[in-house]
């Protein structure tokens, strides 16, 4: 625990010492520090996370002969669902290192220098910002977790970036090369689509009642797409797991108040903070369009949830921003604002004490207590068996929103 205690109580105090204040002195230096700190933290852990089991259990299996290389990188692909990027990276971590370590410390590299790039480039409150990147749990998601994934959305999130300033081709590269490592890059395809110059009620009212339109024919429709339209490949199969489930009007109403009512509200107020210049600002409402296209998907149509990580960096940041700017913010429908945020808290607590039901156990075990490359002894046998538990009941559970 002592990692994460000295890490929340680092960035509280940043924040209070330099958020907001035009004195600047030494801010790039701890902003430096900062990110080492979480590099280190999360290169060198041991068996924190849940997704890190599998990917450390996979690592003995990388061959150590050149010739074996190509017939291991099909196996991936063709019976895991791994990507080229991720074979490759842990070819090349086992032939230098020879150590796991190592591919953890090269992702933590890659997702918190975008991350950070990020933060820096879109606000004034960066220490405020790293404190809300663990308060929402993608601290975890993006380095213990999505570990493939969280290397294809860090890269296109300075894709997006560039996009947004003019630099288109860096986009498109950002994701093909994010394609290597994930199929789920694809989803940055949607992000020029995101032209709304200003966000307003009658958007987040037009988002709910098309997501509502579309959930009523997402099952039939996303089940003869699966199975008439791609073949029984690994990659297939997996989509498959995840769209192959049902929501009443209960869950699809529950989704919709997580993230169309909290998030987006906050997204919605944060883009007329009074802190920000006029091109960020419309930099912040293609985001927020951005989000409410996958929203308006993740609420339709079920299973489909894990696109929403391609614009958690941005979203970090925008409620970073209506947080830092609350005090004009409640100046103006302070009940429904209080209420959005209340209903955010809700959800992002209610991630981390979340029990497993076949293990028993919440999800902030998956990461509790920190144990890093120093305990060799160290017994975390039980995330394995956690991560076990929730694959199969991601395979069998056929309505993950049950009531």
């Amino acid at each position: 625990m002592i990692p994460y205690i000295l890490f929340i109580l680092m960035t509280l105090t940043l924040s209070i010492i330099y958020d907001g204040r035009e004195d600047s002195r030494g801010k790039r230096i701890w902003y430096a520090v900062t990110y080492l700190f979480l590099v280190l933290v999360m290169g060198f852990r041991n068996g924190v996370g849940g997704d890190t089991q599998s990917y450390m259990a996979a690592f003995d299996y990388v061959p150590a002969i050149a010739t074996e290389y190509g017939d291991y990188i099909t196996e991936n692909f063709l019976l895991r669902s791994y990507m080229p990027g991720w074979s490759l990276l842990n070819i090349l971590a086992k032939r230098w290192f020879d150590s796991f370590y190592a591919v953890q410390m090269i992702e933590a590299l890659i997702v918190n220098t975008c991350v950070f790039y990020i933060f820096n480039k879109y606000t004034k409150k960066i220490f405020l910002c790293i404190l809300m990147y663990a308060f929402t749990g993608y601290i975890f998601r993006f380095n213990t977790e999505v570990m493939r994934e969280a290397i294809a959305i860090s890269l296109i999130s300075v894709g997006m970036y560039k996009y947004l300033n003019g630099q288109k081709i860096y986009f498109y590269l950002s994701i093909l090369v994010g394609l290597l490592f994930h199929v789920s890059a694809l989803t940055a395809l949607l992000f020029p689509l995101a032209r709304l110059r200003s966000i307003s009620y009658k958007t987040l009212i037009a988002a709910f009642l098309g997501s509502f339109a579309l959930w009523a024919v997402s099952n039939p429709l996303m089940l003869f797409i699966m199975n008439h339209l791609l073949s029984d490949s690994a990659i297939a199969n997996k989509i498959l797991n995840y769209s192959d489930q049902a929501s009443n009007i209960f869950g699809f109403l529950e989704l919709a108040i997580q993230l169309l009512v909290s998030l987006a509200g906050i997204l919605y107020f944060a883009q007329s903070s009074p802190t920000q210049k006029d091109i960020l600002k419309e930099h912040y409402a293609h985001y927020v369009t951005y989000f409410l296209i996958l929203t308006v998907i993740i609420c339709a149509i079920p299973g489909t949830y894990r696109i929403l990580n391609y614009a958690a960096v941005f979203y970090i940041i925008l409620v970073t921003e209506f947080i830092g700017s609350l005090k004009y913010q409640m100046t103006l429908l302070p009940v429904s604002k209080s209420l959005i945020l209340l209903i955010f808290c809700f959800y992002s607590v209610r991630w981390y004490v979340k029990v497993w039901p076949e293990s028993k156990r919440h999800n902030y075990e998956f990461f509790v207590p920190y144990t890093s490359a120093l305990d060799k002894n160290a017994n975390t046998d039980y995330r394995y068996y956690m991560w076990e538990c929730a694959v199969n009941r991601e395979k069998t559970v056929k309505n993950s929103r049950t009531y």
